[in-house]
Formats: C-alpha cells, structure tokens, sequence
C-alpha cells in the first residue's frame, strides 16, 4: 500500500495534466482557425497595398518637413548674399565717384584698382545667388512632388478601403463564431497556462499561423528544435509542460 498510493497520485497528476494539454491543443486549434482568417485579409493584396500606400504618405511626410527646412535655409542664405551684394554695389558706386572727383592719378589709380577687386566679389556673390536660386527651384519642384505623391496614396487608399473592409465584413460571421467557441474552451484551461500561451501568441511578430504548444521531439523543443537537458525532458512527464528557455513556446 505504501508503494502503491503515491504510484496511484502520481498517475492522477498525469492524467490531470495530458487533460489540461489536451485541452490547451483543441484552443491551439481554434485560435489558429481564427488567425488565418484574420491574417488570410491582413496579409492580403489589398491591405498590403494600403500598407504600402501609408508608408509613402508616411515617407512623404517627412520629405516634406525636411524639404520645408531646406527650403528655408536656402532662403536664408540668399537673402544673406543678397544684402552683401547689395551693400558691394553701394560701395562700387560709391568708389566710382571717387575715382572721377578731382583727384589725384595715383589716387584714381588706387580707387579703380579698390573697384576692381570689388567688382570681383560681386561676380561672385552673383554666382552663390544663382546657385542657391537652382536649388532652391529644385527644392520647390521636389516639394511639389512629394505633395503630388501624397494625395496619390491618400487616393488609393480610398480606393482600397471599401475593399478592406468588405472583406473584414466576409470573415467577421466566421471569427465571431470561433471567438465564442475560444471563451468557451478558456473556462476548461489552466489559468497560468492559457496566460503563456497568449503572451507567446502576441509577442510572435512572425506574422504567421503558427503552433504555441508543441511536442517535445526526442529531447528537443518541437518549435525550435533546441536541445534541452535530460532534467527538462523528465520534467515534462512530471509536470505536464515547461517552457522552451530558447523559443519561449510550450512544450507538451
């Protein structure tokens, strides 16, 4: 009798826990069912094509902001340059009026040389205004374009959210019907089990059907394929599941 009690207890918790798998597996497969509608319009053209569209407007966006800084920076520049040329200009007038007042040759000489070397940096101060006026235009027309780009995805998406929603409207019977039938099963399902297998679930950014609870395989995870411990693979017999140290999925 000594021997055979805690054979009997032991064979109780096995039962206890290959129930509470069985039960977390037939979850497994409604979820799944579920996922797959889900992701079979996520992942579709359609809403592929919206992701698509709200990247460029996205991506546009902050062309956009970056071009406006850009723009103003240019602007900046040029209004700087304008007023060095501007106050060049003065200064060559003013000097050309030096230079044919009654004075000296030497001192006509040393003036239009002054003019001269003036003139110079007006020429170049006309260049950096040129300059900067070409890329401002560029600028401008690349604004315009990012505009443009943005109205076309906005309109796409117009366009293809009709679509999108249809096909949510198409499979919402379906998921609705599953996630009744997943509140149900929830009840017969350990707490702290149902709870890792969720958490597993949203953390997986896999986007695909993938299973949560797996078979040991030998003496590896069935998910990953990772070697566990001898201890591990006992524990599992004794406990009914562990959690892979490598995957984080449930191992039955």
């Amino acid at each position: 009798m000594i021997k055979t009690k805690p054979c009997l207890r032991f064979a109780y918790v096995c039962d206890n826990m290959d129930t509470m798998i069985k039960e977390l597996l037939a979850y497994q497969e409604k979820d799944k069912e579920r996922l797959a509608l889900v992701l079979s319009v996520e992942n579709g053209r359609v809403k592929r094509e919206m992701d698509t569209a709200n990247r460029a407007i996205e991506d546009a966006k902050q062309n956009l902001l970056a071009l406006e800084n850009d723009a103003r920076s240019l602007t900046s520049a040029f209004e700087s340059v304008g007023k060095n040329l501007r106050e060049l200009f003065e200064r060559v007038e003013q000097y050309n009026k030096t230079a044919s007042s009654n004075k000296s040759e030497d001192e006509i000489q040393s003036a239009a040389s002054y003019v001269s070397a003036l003139l110079q940096k007006v020429t170049g101060y006309e260049n950096q205004l040129d300059d900067i006026s070409k890329r401002i235009a560029a600028k401008a027309a690349a604004f315009e374009d990012a505009k443009t780009a943005v109205i076309r995805a906005q309109k796409n998406i117009a366009a293809l959210t009709p679509q999108y929603q249809s096909q949510l409207k198409e499979i919402q019977p379906k998921v609705s019907v599953l996630e009744a039938e997943l509140k149900k099963l929830e009840a017969g399902i350990n707490k702290d089990l149902l709870e890792r297998y969720k958490k597993r679930r949203v953390s997986d950014k896999s986007g695909k059907v993938i299973d949560i609870a797996v078979a040991v395989v030998g003496e590896r995870c069935g998910g990953c394929y990772h070697e566990m411990p001898t201890l591990l693979v006992h524990k599992i017999k004794t406990n009914g599941y562990i959690i892979c140290e490598n995957c984080g999925k449930i191992i039955y």
